[in-house]
């Protein structure tokens, strides 16, 4: 491989959106991917059974996602925005759970109390804010913060989560909603033009770099050279040891870094899909014995389950697909068993939350997708947030050193959009621009 003026490691949503940017300004640009597979931790397969799209990364859009939105427009791509019921488990079925982002939004609101110390969410919770009134609702943030957040509410910022932590009573900031053909078209429509410029199956184990001279080391082949490179690895790769399977040491080392990868983490996810012989939930006797109209419009299946607290369904498409989630401390354990075992604890999970006998809805189960992202060497996890006093880890990830090191990825996004696709290829099209003054 030649030398190039600009080298991006990482072909994610960051690393493509910045490659592209920079490919149609006329730079000459090399994208360097350790996976055999472009996208990162956006990974859609499809099911070769009903031909749609199954992700096992990043699935939706997170409120009006202007950069994304723009670029779906672009590449002529449809959304199918969530527009179905949410619900809970209780013991004697399930029921609406109404109000859910007004709840959301009344504790997080306790979170800014106008302290001068950062703490972290239990610290704060801990002193039951809003008394036994907003017992509930705390209850509910929590599971968001484990959820939503994949984060440990030990150890998660209260004060970013005061800032950004939910979309408040902003509802074109509720919106949730899908790629139609799946968010694998997203970043083969970024990686279009770049074909020719992109190298797979290339883990870079080392960043040999001075002002305006970068020398990459690529296991098992030859050294690739340019005048900046744009690192857009996972947060979790950029913690790794160097020596680590996926890590990258960089010479001289990333000091000016230090406190901000201090103040950030990566969450933990355990994802599971199945495909099931039908909707089981928009049946009409199961919907007669939990005395539940409507629940056949289902999207949201939130429990208080040790295992897969959250579900969803594929609503408002009539598909008979599931997806069990299970994030924060209690899914570092749950993610070092083998994809069988999970999926197994998944259905058990799903069973004892809509009181059915676990034979019965093993017994629909035709198909099951499992990715462990806690332990892919490329990823390290599943997303970041900041720990406390690390409001401002973001920004200070983000700058350029000696204007030859640029940063990028939805870590490094300074918009609140941290965690989501849009906030990635927003940071890529970022570090492009900084580039380009640079050069």
């Amino acid at each position: 491989m030649a030398g190039s003026s600009v080298i991006v490691i990482g072909a994610g949503a960051a690393g493509l959106a910045a490659a592209r940017a920079l490919h149609d300004a006329g730079v000459d640009v090399e994208v360097i991917e350790a996976r055999d597979r472009i996208g990162g931790r956006v990974f859609t397969v499809t099911d070769p059974a009903t031909h749609r799209p199954i992700e096992l990364g990043a699935e939706f859009i997170h409120g009006q996602a202007p950069e994304l939105q723009q670029l779906l427009d672009e590449a002529s791509l449809l959304t199918v925005d969530i527009c179905g019921t949410r619900w809970r488990t209780t013991p004697s079925g399930l029921r609406p759970l109404k109000g859910f982002w007004e709840r959301l939004d009344r504790a997080f609101q306790q979170l800014d109390n106008g302290a001068s110390a950062d703490r972290s969410f239990d610290d704060v919770f801990r002193t039951r804010p809003g008394g036994r009134r907003l017992a509930n609702d705390r209850r509910l943030a929590r599971q968001y913060v484990t959820g939503f957040h994949a984060a440990d509410p030990r150890l998660i910022s209260a004060r970013a989560l005061a800032e950004g932590g939910s979309p408040g009573d902003d509802v074109r900031e509720r919106r949730l909603a899908r790629v139609a053909e799946g968010y694998g078209r997203v970043i083969a429509w970024l990686a279009e033009p770049l074909a020719s410029r992109i190298s797979l199956s290339s883990a870079v184990t080392a960043v040999r770099w001075k002002r305006s001279h970068v020398a990459i080391d690529i296991a098992g082949r030859q050294r690739v050279t340019g005048r900046a490179t744009i690192v857009t690895v996972p947060l979790g790769v950029l913690q790794e040891a160097p020596d680590a399977p996926g890590g990258i040491a960089f010479e001289p080392d990333l000091r000016q870094k230090a406190q901000a990868l201090q103040h950030l983490r990566m969450g933990a996810v355990v994802r599971v899909v199945l495909r099931l012989r039908d909707r089981f939930w928009a049946d009409e006797t199961f919907a007669r014995r939990h005395a539940a109209e409507g629940i056949e419009r289902m999207t949201f299946l939130h429990a208080r389950d040790k295992d897969f607290p959250t579900w969803w369904s594929a609503y408002p498409l009539m598909s008979p697909f599931i997806v069990g989630w299970c994030g924060g401390p209690v899914a570092h354990a749950l993610a070092g068993h083998s994809p069988e075992t999970i999926t197994a604890r998944a259905v058990n999970a799903l069973a004892r939350q809509c009181h059915l006998a676990p034979r019965r809805l093993q017994s629909l189960v035709e198909a099951a997708w499992v990715h462990d992202w806690l332990h892919d060497p490329y990823a390290r996890g599943a997303y970041s947030y900041q720990l406390v006093d690390g409001a401002e880890a973001p920004a200070m990830l983000a700058r350029p050193v000696k204007r030859t090191l640029f940063f990028a990825g939805e870590a490094t996004d300074t918009e609140g959009a941290t965690g989501t696709v849009h906030g990635a290829i927003a940071s890529g099209r970022r570090a492009a621009r900084q580039v380009m003054r640079t050069l």
